[in-house]
């Protein structure tokens, strides 16, 4: 079997002078360039698009790791008016402190119920709002679920220059591909070392990227909800809770002649609370991030459509992947593929 395996990782002189500039099929070694031996498409010719589907399983994602980010949804969604509050005044919002110092043990033992009857009344796209908020929760499940990355690939004798460009949460199911802004923490590009041999195969060497997976997901399930409603998640819930609304119908509430009263407070614990749902969402969301998308190694192999030598298109991509979410690395099932 005929092989090259690339010396070293691109260097920032090989990066400046081009990397695979060169159309001379030669460079692979003697016997290659043919249409049953074909060489990547030079550098200078664009690179590779490349798309790498990744499963995030049991063993990548703890079920209660998962669970953790969608929690507060889940308790908005089964008990409303005691989240809101309690997250209000876990959020430091001065009305909470205020309504229960002033108003009498007969009504602080009605408030919630009261809170909670008015909250169940509300509706968003016909369906109950703590039914939507498990709506959404179930689609963070979705996103940590399965995913893909689209990157560059350029393959070079001297290296390969693999760069990430997207995160596409097809393949879980949401319509919804975002380009990567580099957010953070984020880890892009990357130098590994190529193999190439007989028949088109090829191997790429170790890889390691960073990237804000959670902030990505959390993006996702924002653009899903904003196409079917036209607002994000927190302005979705705002709107449809309408918190002036909410504290008016709970301040004429009586018992024995005494009415809650205090809208202003009630008002500002209703939105106070719901501010700070979405906000530990999304912190927890955020929290999710790939501290390392490791690719150990990749193989694959070249297909020459044109029979001019020069591959079209990478079928047949494996990646032995791992994935840390911060719970250490584990593996994750991953297979790519590519077109010029």
């Amino acid at each position: 079997m005929k092989s090259l395996i690339a010396a070293v990782v691109l260097s920032t002189a090989c990066t400046s002078a081009g990397v695979g500039a060169s159309d001379d099929t030669t460079a692979w070694g003697d016997g290659y360039g043919t249409p049953g031996n074909p060489v990547p498409q030079a550098a200078d010719k664009g690179p590779y698009a490349v798309e790498s589907r990744i499963d995030l399983t049991v063993e990548a994602v703890l079920p209660a790791q998962a669970e953790l980010v969608v929690a507060t949804l889940r308790d908005f969604s089964t008990n409303p008016a005691h989240a809101l509050i309690t997250l209000a005044d876990q959020a430091g919002v001065p009305a909470v402190a205020t309504l229960y110092s002033v108003i009498p043990g007969v009504i602080k033992d009605k408030l919630e119920g009261w809170v909670g009857d008015e909250i169940n009344k509300v509706k968003i796209a016909g369906r109950p709002i703590t039914a939507y908020a498990g709506d959404i929760a179930a689609l963070a499940d979705t996103a940590f679920s399965q995913f893909a990355v689209d990157s560059s690939l350029v393959l070079a004798p001297t290296g390969a220059k693999h760069t990430l460009t997207a995160v596409d949460f097809t393949p879980a199911g949401l319509d919804v591909k975002l380009a990567i802004s580099g957010l953070a923490g984020d880890i892009l590009t990357q130098t590994p070392p190529v193999t190439l041999a007989e028949g088109g195969a090829f191997g790429l060497g170790d890889e390691h990227f960073g990237l804000n997976y959670g902030e990505y997901a959390w993006q996702a399930v924002n653009a899903v909800v904003k196409a079917e409603l036209g607002t994000d998640v927190h302005d979705t819930l705002s709107n449809a809770l309408n918190c002036p609304q909410l504290a008016h119908a709970v301040a004429a509430k009586c018992v024995l002649g005494v009415c809650v009263g205090h809208e202003t407070e009630l008002a500002q614990i209703c939105q106070g609370g719901l501010d700070a749902l979405v906000d530990q969402v999304h912190a927890r969301f955020s929290a999710m991030r790939f501290d390392v998308l490791h690719f150990a190694t990749g193989t694959a192999r070249l297909v020459d459509d044109d029979q001019d030598g020069v591959a079209d298109r990478i079928v047949d991509g494996t990646w032995d992947a791992e994935l840390n979410l911060g719970m250490g690395l584990r593996h994750a099932p991953a297979t790519f593929a590519g077109s010029r």
